[in-house]
């Protein structure tokens, strides 16, 4: 800032003004205020951000628990198909006769009942991915049927027999591990001695083949469990590491026939990954913002308070010396106000010598005022006069119009207050439609109705009826021929009065009325007329209660005036 001058009024300096502070300015409390709402936001996306987060693990596991369940529900028909062929095959004619004739078979015979058979088998192979080995075990003959080699009729594993059987139930399929396989098998007896048996093996490579077929990006890793708890075979392989043992979603078990369970496994780590992200950019924003926020509150006490500091501190050297002024700052954007500053200054001198001027133009106004309110009295004895000689001489009608006039212009120049008691506003307006009825009888009459004692002491606005009685005369019934009529009622409510004037002018309709009372109450109306003045005087006194309607009856225009009764206050 240049320096700027300093002046000293009666010789004494000035006190130093109180300078604005950023704690003082509005700036402070819009930035409290902006903070506040950010904050809110903020925490408001990180509430989301964790919800998001509990979605995305509900939903997953939802996922996870329906695929696991899909999965064993394969895996549980897959095993009920073979069981289904086992028992077909239980049941096959030619199996039978093979089992029971084969020692008085010829060659030929035997050769096409084992091609038959071992074509069964391979149907059934080709049917099923999990099927691994399809065999007929025949312990009478020694012999097997199976499509684990290529010679389909071979000699009969007797240890695999012995493993087998005491793990068999009769007419039911049963389940068994044996070397590193499942196999199902179904014996058939006679008797009490078993005639052959039916067993399928199933690899742990088919099934992890089969349940990788069944998994999705949703299910990383599926494990088939034994009753023991201990791991069958799987599909899949799970990262390690604390995140992954933290983020790690599991399936409750399925059962899987034969006392196998099936349990699927993931983890949230690729499906939180955006909502980690955008959790981190939250945190590099607000980090930014707070930056911001110092250098721009650093950039408004340079750029902005120190200039409106010193113009605030011009302002009050103004007040109490009109000379001041405030020189240019260098900064562009405030020389304008300076200079305007300076303007105003001068302007304000100007306005002062003005003020001054005014005055003593009010008082020599005032004083003329009082000289001219002598006049008046000579009006009025002269009325008077007139009143006593017309009294004297019998003529009643110029003694009543000398009166009514005198008591009209008493009323007008003796300037009442701006509020008055209704009875002298209706005592005056009363002087007033005399007047007009003297003038105008007999083409006008005048009805006034008899003023109601409970409201005559209500204070109401001076001269505020007159101007409605004057227009029903001058625009309504003045330049009717005969049968004119302006009347003067009340009406009553609790809490207001009315007063009513009313003409028969025969001029107006809705449209006039409408067109009326929009030229009453447009601002901007050039118009001085006594209705737009007295609008005008009403507005004044808002809040008070006080309306003016304007209606249309019988093609006369009738004036509402409506007042808030106020009793004793």
């Amino acid at each position: 800032m240049s320096k700027k001058t300093r002046t000293r009024v009666h010789g004494a300096s000035l006190p130093e003004p109180r300078s604005l502070s950023l704690k003082r300015s509005v700036f402070f409390r819009m930035l409290l205020i902006t903070l506040a709402a950010v904050l809110v936001f903020y925490f408001m996306g990180l509430t989301i951000n964790q919800i998001g987060i509990r979605n995305v693990r509900r939903d997953m596991q939802t996922a996870l628990q329906t695929g696991t369940e899909y999965a064993a529900s394969q895996l549980n028909q897959e095993i009920e198909k073979l069981k289904f062929f086992m028992l077909e095959m239980l049941s096959d004619k030619q199996l039978l006769r093979f089992a029971i004739s084969h020692e008085i078979l010829t060659d030929w015979e035997r050769v096409s009942y084992i091609r038959t058979l071992s074509s069964q088998e391979y149907q059934i192979k080709r049917s099923s991915s999990l099927l691994n080995t399809a065999m007929l075990m025949f312990p009478a003959i020694g012999k097997a049927i199976t499509t684990e080699q290529q010679t389909q009729y071979v000699d009969l594993d007797m240890e695999l027999w012995q493993i087998l059987l005491p793990r068999t139930e009769r007419g039911k399929v049963c389940m068994t591990e044996w070397n590193g396989q499942l196999w199902l098998v179904l014996p058939r007896f006679d008797g009490n001695k078993p005639m052959f048996m039916i067993a399928f093996s199933i690899t742990s490579e088919a099934l992890s083949a089969r349940l990788a077929e069944l998994t999705n990006d949703q299910m990383r890793n599926l494990l088939l469990m034994r009753e023991d708890g201990s791991v069958l075979t799987s599909c899949g392989i799970l990262p390690s590491g604390e995140a992954t043992i933290r983020n790690l979603l599991e399936s409750e078990a399925v059962p899987v026939s034969y006392s196998l369970t099936l349990t699927g496994r993931t983890t949230v780590n690729d499906a939180l990954a955006p909502f980690v992200l955008y959790r981190t950019i939250l945190w590099v924003l607000t980090v930014l913002a707070l930056v911001l926020l110092i250098a721009y509150l650093f950039l408004y006490r340079r750029l902005i308070l120190r200039p409106i500091n010193e113009l605030v501190r011009s302002m009050q050297h103004v007040e109490q010396d009109t000379r001041y002024r405030i020189e240019s700052s260098g900064n562009s954007d405030y020389d304008d106000i300076y200079a305007q500053f300076n303007q105003m200054v001068d302007h304000i001198e100007h306005l002062g010598a003005q003020l001054y001027e005014e005055k003593y133009r009010a008082q020599k106004a005032e004083l003329k005022q009082l000289q001219m309110q002598i006049d008046p009295h000579f009006l009025y004895n002269t009325l008077y006069m007139i009143y006593r000689i017309a009294q004297s001489e019998g003529n009643h009608s110029i003694a009543n119009l000398s009166l009514n006039l005198s008591n009209y212009y008493r009323y007008i120049t003796k300037m009442p207050e701006q509020i008055v008691p209704l009875r002298d506003e209706i005592r005056h307006v009363t002087n007033y439609l005399e007047i007009q009825r003297i003038r105008f009888e007999p083409r006008i009459r005048v009805e006034i109705d008899t003023l109601p004692e409970e409201i005559a002491m209500e204070m109401i606005p001076s001269l505020i009826i007159q101007p409605i009685v004057e227009n029903a005369f001058q625009h309504g019934v003045k330049d009717l021929e005969k049968d004119g009529l302006v009347r003067l009622r009340y009406e009553l409510e609790k809490d207001s009065f009315r007063v009513i004037v009313s003409d028969n002018s025969g001029k107006m309709d809705e449209e006039s009325v409408r067109n009326l009372w929009n030229h009453v109450t447009d601002p901007e109306s050039p118009d001085s007329s006594a209705l737009c003045n007295l609008y005008r005087r009403l507005k004044l006194y808002e809040n008070s209660g006080n309306e003016l309607e304007l209606r249309c009856v019988d093609r006369g225009l009738t004036a509402v005036l409506t007042f808030r009764r106020k009793g004793e206050e």
